[in-house]
């Protein structure tokens, strides 16, 4: 078992004064088979009381809505988490060649997958626009494929910020591969989708010791999951060229990007604001 402390912390300027807001932060490391949340502590600067609510998805959202003027937000997010080890599968678990197609090609797998096949506006790519050497060949492993095709976004990506943004589609991307990590997971995501492989964005935290290395570790972090037939979702880090193991915890997943925004916002009146965040992901 790894323990992790994180805090997750965010300030938001506005230009000029807000008379009313109402904030969503996604932050919070969710709890499921592999990880477990043992102490959470939530402020924030307006000192206005904070309430969970579950996003479409079903993770927690912390909420709080702030009714008097301001022109500063600071929020806070603390809590510690225990991490599985050892949760990486192989690909010695996947179903025989002929049953896995058997699956992949059933009507009755596109129907419960369809929510995770369908693409988005983020991660559509059209068909032919696709390498051929970055296809699906029917006669490997699911499993094998999928971790080739992490080792391929890896190799043909340039990870440089300030290229894109949270809105940069996948067909962009793969016109001109540079970006950071929701730009090399809607990547990959696109390639999936487009042919009708399920697969899942996901946020999240990595561990920032230094023996790691891992790119990203500075802010939330992206990755995604696919699903195999008879091993479930399985997490991919395309931007760090590995599986999602135990120094990846993870917060939420979505469609795309859109769906695990840390922070959402609806204030009165609309006025620019510039927002900063701090993460501290220690390993205990």
């Amino acid at each position: 078992m790894v323990t992790y402390r994180i805090r997750y912390e965010a300030g938001n300027s506005y230009q000029h004064v807000v008379q009313e807001a109402l904030f969503e932060f996604l932050v919070l490391p969710c709890e499921n088979s592999t990880q477990a949340i043992k102490e959470v502590e939530v402020t924030n600067s307006l000192n206005r009381p904070v309430f969970r609510a579950k996003n479409p998805f079903g993770y927690d959202i912390l909420c709080f809505r702030v009714d008097e003027p301001f022109t500063y937000l600071g929020f806070t997010a603390a809590c510690l988490v225990e991490k599985q080890e050892n949760i990486l599968p192989s690909v010695e678990e996947s179903l025989s060649q002929e049953e896995e197609q058997q699956v992949l090609q059933s009507e009755d797998f596109l129907v419960d997958h369809y929510l995770h096949i369908m693409p988005t506006d983020l991660t559509r790519l059209p068909e032919g626009q696709i390498p051929e050497t970055l296809l699906y060949r029917k006669d490997q492993p699911l499993f094998s494929y999928i971790n080739y095709l992490n080792q391929s976004i890896y190799g043909m990506m340039e990870y440089q910020s300030g290229v894109t943004t949270f809105t940069t589609p996948a067909t962009e991307v793969l016109a001109n591969p540079r970006g950071v990590c929701q730009d090399y997971a809607h990547l990959m995501l696109g390639i999936l989708r487009q042919q009708e492989l399920p697969c899942r964005y996901v946020s999240g935290y990595l561990n920032q010791n230094e023996e790691q290395a891992m790119i990203g570790s500075a802010q939330t972090h992206a990755w995604l999951e696919a699903f195999v037939p008879n091993i479930g979702w399985v997490g991919f880090d395309p931007t760090n060229n590995r599986m999602a193991d135990e120094h990846h915890i993870k917060i939420a997943d979505g469609l795309d990007y859109r769906d695990c925004s840390p922070l959402k916002g609806h204030i009165r009146p609309g006025v620019i604001n510039q927002t900063d965040h701090i993460v501290h992901v220690v390993e205990q």
